[in-house]
């Protein structure tokens, strides 16, 4: 399996929402958050490479599969907050964690300026960069596509207009990664176990209760189990 950050937190929030949505592979809606994250990131990234802010609103509206929810308004507001950067846009990258495991991991970096990158946040609250490992994961990824040993991270939050920064050096990507490794081996030795005893599905998988339970679309089934 390809693992992604967003993957890995989910795992780690709650193994059994990430066995529901990647193992057995079930939709979930897709929210209002998620859409317009999706929107606001397309806006950015077309209005950082030149096109006018009508026509990336429009763009990034259609790639939200006009979600109801989504309005022009909203999107145009967010966009009109993003800092006047530039740089390359929505790099993915796909590296191996280790060199004897086989796992992966991929991602998308916002924007890259040459030592310094950013990603931009459409959430109703602000965090700290500390709070996730998502900067620091893609820290490693940019040192070790680049064979640099240090590079700038700042999570940009757009509602308020904030900056969160940190100078990750390779210790810090290196932490990350292992923490990344951590939790793939765990996801990939528990789908094993599967293959052989499917029946132990609800042991190796277990719900942590919490409050995002509010937004997880398998809550009532998770009850049931």
């Amino acid at each position: 399996m390809i693992f992604s950050y967003s993957r890995l937190s989910l795992y780690e929030t709650c193994p059994f929402r990430f066995y529901m949505k990647y193992i057995l592979g079930k939709p979930e809606p897709v929210t209002k958050p998620l859409a317009l994250g999706k929107a606001v990131h397309k806006a950015i990234e077309l209005k950082i490479n030149g096109m006018s802010e009508n026509e990336a609103i429009l763009a990034a509206i259609i790639e939200a599969d006009f979600h109801p929810e989504v309005t022009y308004e909203e999107v145009l507001k967010l966009l009109q907050q993003a800092p006047d950067v530039k740089g390359r846009t929505e790099i993915h990258f796909n590296l191996p964690l280790d060199s004897s495991s086989g796992i992966q991991l991929q991602g998308y970096i916002d924007l890259l300026q040459d030592v310094h990158f950013w990603d931009w946040k459409s959430n109703w609250k602000p965090y700290r960069v500390h709070d996730t490992r998502q900067l620091a994961l893609y820290a490693w990824a940019i040192m070790k596509m680049r064979g640099l040993r240090q590079v700038k991270g700042t999570l940009f939050f757009l509602r308020f207009r904030k900056a969160e920064s940190f100078i990750y050096n390779e210790s810090d990507g290196n932490e990350a990664r292992e923490w990344a490794i951590q939790l793939a081996e765990q996801i990939e030795m528990k789908k094993s176990c599967l293959e052989s005893f499917p029946d132990m599905a609800s042991s190796l998988f277990q719900p942590t209760p919490g409050s995002h339970c509010k937004h997880c679309p398998f809550v009532l089934e998770c009850i049931k189990r």
